[in-house]
């Protein structure tokens, strides 16, 4: 199950690694334009996991433990709210604790 998260950090090492620096430059500066779409696909993928994880029966309590976090926030995450907003700006954000 890590391995997929430990294969992302391999990725990065490999660009790390490239000797000639130009290249280096060129191939981190291309993942960055990348970045906004990839950080929002991991956000969903997340957010789809912990819907699962409840729909199966775990609380929200349980889930933010495993994933280290609280059961507020695996809340927030499964309702999609993204520091305080929803991630489509479409909802008020939550009270503050």
């Amino acid at each position: 199950m890590a391995g997929e998260a430990e294969a992302v950090r391999a990725a990065l090492r490999a660009l790390e690694a490239i000797s000639d620096p130009v290249e280096r430059a060129r191939e981190t500066s291309a993942l960055l334009r990348d970045w906004p779409d990839l950080h929002r696909e991991l956000r969903e993928v997340r957010e789809q996991a912990v819907r699962s994880a409840h729909d199966q029966g775990r609380t929200y309590d349980e889930i933010g433990e495993e994933i280290g976090t609280t059961g507020d926030r695996a809340s927030q995450i499964a309702r999609g709210y993204v520091k305080g907003r929803r991630r489509n700006n479409d909802a008020p954000s939550p009270p503050s604790s």
